[in-house]
């Protein structure tokens, strides 16, 4: 049927060609415009009764999503796998500025099935979620497989955090991956003042969005903690297991 449409779009242009050839020459210009308009979904009904529905795809002009990421209906979905890098907060940070200045959608549906990695990111991804929800975004979090290390504080500053039923979760301390070579004292005491503000910092993401103080936290993260989805909506870290 679009091969029919289209043969029949090419035979009017030749029509206005033909007929162009038979009158006086003219210095305008002869121009067939076809109209295509989109509905939701897509469906265009022809003489005989028979229906078109074919999708199009309109690009985005000023901005786009990032590759883990899509729009369906009135909600957007983001996916946060593997391990955490700055990457992953280059990305949401793109997605959040592209459904912010070019769409109406503030729901948001975050996917997360990592084992941390870079803790800077971890909280720089946390960040980047509350900053969209004093903007008003609502970001539902969806848990599977493995939410471990600098992936927990990103799934618990959603507003709704969601748990498959066999979700592992994990806390433990910061390390520093470091190449061997030489270090002075004044080193070492950087390094732990580093450390220290990213443990407060941890800690302090941890204790605001669930039920267990510092004092547990610290406890849970010093000697590596491995817990389940029921052990974390317990704590108040998970909403909802599903």
């Amino acid at each position: 049927m679009l091969r029919r449409i289209l043969l029949i779009v090419l035979f009017a242009m030749f029509m206005v060609s033909c007929a162009s050839m038979g009158t006086t020459p003219s210095n305008q210009p002869q121009e067939v415009v076809v109209k295509v308009q989109a509905t939701e979904p897509a469906q265009v009904k022809v003489d005989n009764g028979e229906q078109i529905n074919k999708s199009m795809e309109v690009p985005n002009q000023e901005g786009h999503l990032s590759q883990l990421s899509f729009i369906s209906r009135d909600k957007a979905f983001v996916k946060i796998f593997s391990g955490l890098s700055v990457s992953d907060v280059t990305r949401l940070w793109n997605d959040l500025c592209v459904l912010e200045n070019n769409t109406n959608i503030r729901d948001v549906n975050l996917f997360i099935n990592s084992p941390g990695g870079d803790a800077f990111s971890g909280l720089a991804l946390a960040d980047q979620i509350e900053r969209a929800q004093r903007k008003g975004f609502r970001v539902t979090a969806h848990a599977s497989g493995i939410v471990a290390s600098a992936a927990v504080p990103v799934f618990a500053v959603c507003n709704v955090r969601l748990a498959a039923p066999g979700t592992i979760f994990m806390v433990h301390e910061a390390a520093l991956w470091k190449w061997p070579g030489r270090e002075t004292a004044s080193d070492i005491r950087s390094q732990n003042e580093l450390m220290h503000l990213l443990r407060e910092r941890y800690i302090g993401k941890l204790e605001t969005n669930s039920k267990l103080d510092k004092t547990k936290w610290e406890e849970l993260e010093n000697k590596t903690t491995w817990f389940s989805a029921e052990k974390a909506q317990e704590w108040g870290l998970v909403d909802k297991i599903e």
